[in-house]
């Protein structure tokens, strides 16, 4: 069994086809390199998908919980207090119940 990991050099080839003359373009204007805006373009992307997959999970364990619990707050409760935090008089949240 071949248990050998190959190691990154840390470099990846992308082939951009016509998008790299608008990144030159863009690059330019913002004198920045094509480096750089494609950078923030993937570090940007990794961050809203982190993100959204945080939202998911949240969103299971939190179905999980109503499954197991049977606790929960209905959406006229939830709308209630949520305009109430517009108002002089902000109401607690209020609880969970079944």
């Amino acid at each position: 069994m071949n248990t050998r990991i190959a190691k990154s050099s840390g470099t990846t080839s992308i082939k951009l086809g016509s998008r790299k003359n608008e990144l030159a373009r863009l690059a330019r204007h913002k004198k920045r390199t094509i480096h750089s805006l494609v950078l923030e373009a993937v570090d940007t992307y990794m961050q809203q998908e982190q993100a959204r997959l945080e939202y998911e999970a949240q969103a299971i364990r939190s179905y999980e919980n109503f499954q197991a619990t049977g606790l929960h707050m209905t959406l006229d409760e939830l709308e209630t207090w949520a305009k109430s935090l517009t108002t002089q008089h902000p109401q607690p949240l209020p609880p969970c119940h079944k």
